[in-house]
């Protein structure tokens, strides 16, 4: 049977996720299935003892589900799963709020990205020429139209798709990696003033392609 997808909507689950480190373990076990918190402990490397707030967090705002599981003789252990697969975000900036919890989700998406960068920086470990690189981060402006930015996401969510295998340990030559990529309109910031040579003066025609981001 298929998973069910999860995808979190509420402002308060958003506010949890964003909370550095909690993302961590949410990956970890959508990467190798149902845990308990000394595997999560093992894979994130922390301390279980370090984790245990963490997971009550997630778990009591439904972001996480916790089973108990009883050997002879023994306590029952928990164990931990994703409320469904995949599970990802919905962004809502309808408010200042939740537009600020969204932020700081991307920041600590980024962050996160270049601590795994920076650990995988090794000559055993990273492959960074031919068709199995492994290690790359890059960044790129450009303009693009809305039909170019259509296939831009289709591209996107193909990449996505790859990473979205069954959870569990490695087999077939499959090995964890992870991918992190920033895709925004670019802004232009406003001048701190307006010159009264320039006041008055029409505004520029929109072009139909855009400037973006892709980091």
């Amino acid at each position: 049977m298929m998973p069910r997808p999860y995808v979190v909507t509420s402002l308060k689950q958003l506010l949890v996720i964003a909370s550095p480190g909690r993302e961590d373990i949410i990956d970890a076990v959508g990467l190798i299935g149902p845990c308990a918190v000394t595997e999560l402990a093992h894979l994130v490397g922390r301390s279980r003892h370090a984790l245990y707030y963490h997971v009550r967090a997630l778990r009591d705002c439904g972001l996480l589900v916790e089973t108990r599981h009883s050997g002879e003789g023994r306590k029952p252990t928990a164990r931990y799963d994703l409320p469904g697969r995949p599970l990802s975000v919905r962004y809502d900036l309808s408010s200042e709020r939740a537009k600020r919890a969204v932020i700081a989700l991307a920041r600590t998406r980024l962050r996160s990205a270049a601590r795994g960068f920076v650990l995988a920086c090794r000559p055993d470990v990273a492959t960074v020429e031919g068709p199995r690189r492994n290690l790359w981060v890059t960044r790129w402006k450009g303009w693009l139209s809305d039909r170019e930015l259509e296939k831009v996401n289709g591209h996107l969510t193909k990449l996505v798709e790859l990473l979205k295998h069954d959870a569990g340990a490695s087999r077939a030559g499959r090995r964890p990696h992870e991918v992190t990529f920033a895709l925004a309109p670019i802004v232009p910031k406003a001048p701190p003033t307006v010159s009264r040579r320039r006041r008055g003066r029409p505004a520029r025609s929109a072009h139909v392609r855009r400037p973006l981001r892709i980091a």
